[in-house]
Parts: structure tokens; C-alpha cells; sequence
């Protein structure tokens, strides 16, 4: 049988592959305290911006609405998060850390610091950089219509 195409080849695959491995490193790190790596990206993404809404966070976090919904209610029954209508529009929630939500995301950046040093430890800043440029233009790639 003839193939043509070789999947251990196909960098579209090696870093779905990568990035599962990654995700699942990363998520190790995080359960000790009991925050998973959605929810750790999603207080993050609370934490670093000033004012965002549930629809602006998935589309940082590229999921679908209902996801975030989901996520967010566990963060919120966790104590780790507050949501409120905004003046305008009771519908459009707004997102913000609890005092607590805010004590574990900042204990978790340095955590997120340290596996990010980790996984690129002896790779050249300026293969990084090609590495991150490539990645973009396959994203662009991927996503012109």
C-alpha cells in the first residue's frame, strides 16, 4: 500500500500531541491546588484585565460560551470568583476575582513561570521566536476563509 503522507510528519499533529502533553504537565503542577488549568487560564485572564465579560473570556480562552458558563460556575461555588450585571445590560456579566480567587491565581502565576522556564530550558531565545512566528502563521493559515 502506497501513503503519501506521513502523520509523524504533519507539524499540525505534533503540536496537538505537544500541547496535550503540556496541558497535562501543567494541570499535575496545579492540583495540589485543587484549580485546574481551564480554570487556573480563566482566573488568569479575570486577574490581568480590568474589566472583562464572560463572552470576552471564551473568546480569550477560544471555547465556546456555554463552556465558560461552566467553568465560571465552578469557580464561583469554589469561592474564587464574583459575577455581576453590568449598568447597561443586567445580561452581560462581568467577571472579577474573589479576595481568595485572587490569592490562588497569584500563587499559581510564579507555579505557571516555573513550568513555561522549564519547558523551554536550553532553547535559544531566537529559536523561540521563529517557533512563535511559525505558530502564528499556521494559526492564519488555518483560519482564513
Amino acid at each position: 500500500m502506497l501513503i503519501l503522507f506521513n502523520l509523524d510528519d504533519c507539524l499540525a499533529f505534533i503540536t496537538n500531541q505537544s500541547a496535550k502533553l503540556f496541558a497535562e504537565a501543567l494541570e499535575n503542577e496545579f492540583r495540589p491546588y485543587h484549580v485546574t488549568r481551564s480554570q487556573w487560564i480563566a482566573m488568569y485572564y479575570i486577574y490581568t484585565n480590568e474589566s472583562i465579560t464572560q463572552r470576552q473570556l471564551a473568546d480569550k480562552m477560544a471555547i465556546k460560551e456555554p463552556s465558560v458558563v461552566r467553568l465560571l460556575q465552578k469557580l464561583e461555588l469554589d469561592g474564587l470568583l464574583c459575577r455581576s450585571g453590568t449598568n447597561n445590560d443586567k445580561r452581560i456579566k462581568q467577571l472579577e476575582l474573589s479576595a481568595k480567587g485572587v490569592q490562588v491565581c497569584r500563587e499559581l502565576i510564579p507555579i505557571a513561570e516555573n513550568f513555561k522556564s522549564n519547558t523551554v530550558r536550553g532553547i535559544p531565545e531566537e529559536d523561540l521566536q521563529t517557533f512563535k512566528r511559525v505558530l502564528e502563521i499556521m494559526t492564519r493559515n488555518t483560519t482564513k476563509e
